[in-house]
């Protein structure tokens, strides 16, 4: 066994990305599963912090929480944990690249290049969503007409995350979302509901959007992502007007 210091698996994990809060609650998880109070005392993080601390590792793939009470977390085994942030991290520095190059060749003066991908695997949907939600940096408008309580419980990590950066987020479902769904995710975001909605969408910063189009109830079914300013345009402003005939829950 390799004799290492905490320190040293501390700074590794930064260079990973991880902050050094998320590092030291990280490294307590692989030493062992426990509740939120059990981990704060065990990496010496505030219990004030450690919610979001916590929501912010289950988003990056690295633990994951029971459903009961109190929620038990544990690391995931290292290789599948380090291997899916891994890919998480190569995704998101792709978009990056690519905002940054739609930018630039604005900037320049170059002819505009917006991509419309057409989405067909429902993985392939929830991942290009988180990996939407977590470049938000100041709103969030999610359309949901079913929402099934397996997608409630995997948005609650990011919607803490979104609340804790000062995110806005508008939810909007239907009113066949459980009382008790709602409830949960109106502590972390505005939520208003509706008889119906035909379709749904994620529009991030007024900057791109996800349309989700057919799927039978809780599964997703095809999604078309864009990043052209006049769909943008549009799907915003149709979730506006959506918005504004809706109630709060």
């Amino acid at each position: 066994m390799i004799s290492m210091s905490e320190g040293e698996v501390s700074r590794a994990l930064r260079d990973c990305g991880l902050t050094e809060t998320e590092a030291k609650v990280y490294l307590a998880l692989i030493k062992g599963e426990g509740d939120a109070k059990d981990i704060s005392a065990r990496s010496k993080v505030p219990y004030s912090k450690i919610h979001t601390v916590l929501a912010s590792l289950q988003e990056k793939s690295l633990i994951t929480a029971s459903s009961g009470r109190p929620t038990i977390y544990s690391a995931k085994s290292v290789g599948e944990g380090l291997g899916e942030y891994k890919i998480q991290l190569q995704k998101g520095i792709e978009e990056s690249f690519k905002r940054a190059e739609l930018l630039l060749r604005a900037v320049q003066g170059e002819p505009e290049k917006s991509d419309i991908w057409i989405i067909k695997s429902g993985e392939e949907i929830l991942s290009k969503a988180y990996q939407m939600l977590r470049m938000a940096r100041k709103g969030v408008k999610l359309a949901l007409p079913v929402l099934p309580e397996w997608l409630s419980d995997e948005i609650l990590p990011v919607l803490m995350r979104l609340r804790a950066q000062q995110v806005e987020v508008n939810l909007l479902v239907t009113k066949n979302a459980s009382k008790e769904t709602i409830q949960r995710l109106s502590g972390l975001s505005t939520v208003r509901s509706r008889d119906k909605m035909f379709g749904g969408g994620l529009i991030v910063d007024d900057a791109e959007v996800m349309l989700f189009i057919g799927g039978s109830e809780g599964a997703m079914g095809t999604a078309i992502w864009a990043s052209h300013p006049g769909l943008v345009q549009l799907a915003s402003t149709y979730f506006d007007f959506l918005w504004a005939g809706s109630e709060a829950p």
